[in-house]
């Protein structure tokens, strides 16, 4: 099929890595595409490293701000791996703005979202470099990886106009609903939902990653949307768990933003309860992101809870294997119950492709909750106090096993990587049909 797969220009906030979680969904979609005809426009100041594409635009934020003073910085610049010379923005400039993003995410407030469209507002951003990649490569379609800020959707929308083509949109986070009652919030949250609408409107096919999305935003958009999932290489499955430890080993993999580290934390309070006379079952929590000293303190405090280094993203499957269970959790908390509804981890089928029992705790009417509930892949506490009851039955090896078959069930049946990739790369080869 490589021979009649149009050129795709992928439009993206983050640059593209292989070896990176953020970006594996791309990957695993992209892979068996040829690489000469995709292209990809991201905002961070960071070289990119995959193998699915060559060519690249890279658009620096903190040149924006250099350029307010500066008019002759240079905000945009075109990347092609395949050239041994090509490098990225300075690197000066890179360092800098890795710092400042690494702290606006840990210190999430309003005031920085609306200082960063004030930025963007401004347009160092539309230059003819960046129109002239876009007509150099020339795709036959643009993907939209995700309609998140305001910003970016007024870039996805200016690059609609240059291209002038067929477009996708591929929406993988709840960014439309209104998620706080905060009147600030909702005046800006009024404007980000008519810049989503507009590139939306514009698209002629949209992917959502969810069923409870897609039940959802056909609604709202008056779409027939194509639910797309990262795929599973099903003949790489595993076919059964060889034995399972004692005490049984779970483990966690992932951030605990949105309130999870309190999910965690109650997990690790019934562990407690239930090793009480005899050590039954223990807990490895690997994370990225940095927990309080307090709640470091606290977790340490629990015999058999254990909080492990940061791992690169190619070695997770590597210590899933390792162990029995593993622990997927949302928060029970309302304002971060209303950012995760609609949205399903990459981590999910990660997770159903180790072949292991999944232990899932959250709210039922969360997408991935609610979809480990109705395909009975995992089990479930969908209460907090269900938690313990729950964590009781992870004491059984052979009902471990039975959700660890169950798990690979759902895998085969939902997400089987080449029927995804067949139905992904046949839609692209029928919108440049017409």
């Amino acid at each position: 099929m490589n021979q009649f797969l149009p050129k795709v220009l992928i439009l993206s906030r983050g640059v593209w890595d292989d070896t990176d979680g953020t970006s594996s969904t791309l990957t695993n979609l992209f892979q068996e595409y040829d690489p000469n005809k995709l292209a990809q426009i991201y905002i961070e100041t960071i070289a990119p490293n995959t193998k699915c594409c060559h060519k690249f635009f890279q658009i620096s934020e903190f040149s924006l701000v250099h350029k307010l003073y500066k008019w002759r910085t240079k905000t945009g610049h075109a990347i092609d791996t395949n050239q041994e010379n090509d490098k990225p923005l300075d690197s000066k400039i890179a360092k800098q703005e890795v710092a400042t993003m690494n702290y606006v995410r840990g210190h999430r407030t309003i005031w920085f979202t609306i200082a960063r469209e004030i930025l963007w507002s401004f347009r160092g951003w539309k230059t003819k470099e960046l129109k002239q990649f876009i007509k150099d490569f020339d795709p036959d379609v643009v993907w939209i990886n995700g309609a998140t800020e305001p910003f970016l959707c007024n870039l996805y929308y200016f690059v609609l106009q240059i291209a002038h083509t067929h477009s996708v949109v591929y929406m993988q986070d709840d960014n439309y609903s209104y998620q706080s009652k905060n009147l600030l919030y909702r005046l800006f949250k009024q404007y980000h939902r008519k810049t989503i609408k507009r590139v939306v409107d514009q698209c002629d096919r949209m992917f959502v990653i969810s069923p409870k999305m897609k039940r959802e935003y056909d609604e709202i958009f008056n779409k027939n949307s194509i639910l797309l999932t990262k795929g599973i290489d099903i003949d790489k499955l595993s076919s059964s768990n060889l034995y399972v430890h004692k005490p049984v080993k779970m483990v966690y993999m992932g951030n605990i933003i949105y309130g999870r580290i309190y999910s965690l934390l109650a997990i690790a309070d019934a562990l407690k309860r239930l090793n009480s006379e005899e050590t039954m079952v223990q807990l490895d929590i690997y994370t990225p992101n940095s927990i309080s000293s307090d709640i470091k303190d606290y977790l340490l405090n629990i015999e058999n809870v254990f909080i492990k280094p940061p791992v690169k993203y190619d070695e997770v499957q590597q210590i899933i294997s390792e162990h029995d269970v593993v622990v997927f959790v949302e928060s029970f908390e309302p304002k971060y119950c209303k950012v995760a509804r609609l949205s399903f981890s990459t981590k999910i089928t990660d997770y159903l492709s180790s072949g292991k029992c999944i232990f899932a705790v959250g709210p039922k009417d969360i997408a991935p909750i609610e979809y480990f509930l109705e395909e009975d892949a995992a089990i479930v506490a969908s209460t907090q106090d269900e938690i313990q009851e729950k964590m009781f039955m992870l004491t059984d090896p052979s009902l471990i096993e039975s959700y660890a078959v169950k798990a690979r069930k759902c895998a085969c049946n939902n997400h089987n990587k080449d029927k995804m990739v067949k139905m992904l790369y046949e839609e692209l080869v029928s919108l440049n049909s017409k």
